[in-house]
């Protein structure tokens, strides 16, 4: 491809992480917990994103890249119409209304729509027959089971958490626990984060994997490194400057407008995601870590009978319904408005 492409691509690649960083809400229960202040809750998940995106970014990439479209390249404009898409939903859903939907629905609703959008504007070979519907469903039943499996972890750690507060005796010993709880609960967001970082930054990138430009290796001398190095790198910080600079919002959602948590109720939601998105991004499973999350904040409510903003999460669903159908129908009218222009 040619450099001034590539480059003009990296930088649309940069614009889509920035706008999934702005959406990243892993945080959320440190701030919710008061564990972290908000400023501190992106300063961290910045950093651990970035690593997390450059060390285990590459397999969720080609699941959500080159397996759904078996195997088939995509051309410039279509990478350029499946970007553009998802940025457009992420950042309208992050900066109106805070809402944290999943940026995993938003890669597989364009790519879809631009696969089968393309014969319509003279692709041959395209079509929904281009689209391998069987790593579709393996995606959409790990968007169902994966928070039902969060939900069942995180009601089953706090309800182990709150048979052992019963038995301390007097409220140092109970101050103590959430003490505890607290350095714990850090601890497993920035594992979450790391995962997350790799789990997320494949949607940013998961088209450009599929050019003959990142695939092999780069060499600096006497150094040579994967080429898919240097969009993991782009995708990573363009992440977590999302987050730092609009993910307030979204953190602030998720920290505040669902349940009311304590150190212990928000350590054993971060267990229940972390475990679950670790196992998923090593798998190379493209799962929802905001699905999880949502999912595992609903669970600790319910083991405390502490009352769930049930319009909160009625607004959170709905967004999460309408992010697929709403990516293809972006990714068709991008994908139409830049052949026009060609």
């Amino acid at each position: 491809m040619e450099p001034v492409l590539l480059g003009v691509l990296l930088i649309i690649s940069f614009m889509v992480a920035f706008a999934i960083g702005s959406n990243d809400e892993a945080m959320a229960p440190a701030v919710g917990a008061k564990v972290f202040t908000v400023r501190t809750a992106v300063a961290i998940g910045g950093l651990i994103t970035v690593l997390g995106a450059v060390s285990m970014g590459g397999n969720v990439s080609e699941k959500v890249g080159s397996d759904m479209v078996r195997g088939l390249t995509l051309t410039t404009e279509m990478v350029f119409a499946i970007l553009i898409s998802m940025a457009i939903w992420l950042l309208v859903a992050s900066a109106t209304r805070g809402l944290p939907i999943s940026t995993t629905q938003c890669i597989v609703g364009s790519v879809i729509g631009v696969a089968v959008f393309a014969p319509f504007v003279g692709y041959t070979g395209w079509g929904i027959e281009a689209i391998d519907w069987f790593v579709v469903l393996e995606v959409f039943v790990g968007w169902i089971v994966s928070p039902v499996i969060g939900f069942l972890v995180a009601a089953a750690v706090f309800a182990l958490v709150r048979r052992s507060q019963k038995q301390v005796q007097g409220l140092t010993d109970l101050e103590r626990q959430e003490r505890l709880a607290a350095y714990g609960l850090a601890a497993f967001l920035i594992w979450t984060s790391l995962s997350r970082g790799g789990n997320d930054v494949a949607n940013a990138i998961a088209p450009l994997v599929v050019l003959p430009d990142f695939m092999g290796t780069i060499e600096l001398g006497f150094i040579a490194f994967p080429a898919v190095i240097l969009p993991l790198i782009i995708g990573g910080t363009g992440m977590a400057l999302g987050l730092i600079v609009v993910g307030r919002k979204v953190i602030r959602t998720l920290a505040t407008e669902v349940v009311s948590l304590s150190p212990s109720s928000a350590l054993a939601a971060s267990v229940s995601v972390a475990l679950i998105m670790f196992v998923g991004t090593l798998l190379g499973l493209p799962l929802s870590g905001t699905h999880v999350l949502v999912a595992a904040l609903i669970a600790v409510g319910w083991v405390s009978a502490t009352p769930v903003q049930m319009k909160q999460v009625k607004d959170i669903l709905i967004s999460w319904i309408i992010t697929v159908p709403i990516s293809a129908v972006l990714g068709v009218a991008v994908l139409w408005v830049i052949l026009g222009f060609i």
